[in-house]
């Protein structure tokens, strides 16, 4: 084993036997602190845009949802095979069961 190895080796120990005098607690009202700071502190100039084309997109995604429903609310409404299919024993005429 080479001098560095042996030091290294000492050290680790001497660490190891080391005691955190530290005290882990955080101090009397610093989650208060915390939750202050983060609600007065501004939202970043990059999110603003981002906000506006998510609304906008929000609102075409709902204005073609209800622009599909009108133009195919009206096919299922006056669709006179509607009640055969809804009639037929698709599954079974698949399967082929009897």
């Amino acid at each position: 084993m080479n001098q560095f190895d042996h030091q290294w080796r000492k050290l680790i120990a001497l660490a190891r036997q080391a005691e955190d005098s530290r005290d882990a607690t955080a101090p009397y009202g610093f989650g208060t602190r915390v939750a202050a700071c983060a609600g007065t502190m501004p939202f970043g100039r990059a999110a603003v845009p981002v906000e506006k084309f998510a609304l906008r997109a929000l609102l075409v995604a709902a204005a073609f949802g209800v622009a599909a429903i009108a133009v195919n609310f009206t096919t299922f409404v006056t669709s006179t095979q509607t009640d055969a299919y809804v009639a037929a024993d698709v599954v079974g005429d698949l399967l082929d069961l009897s």
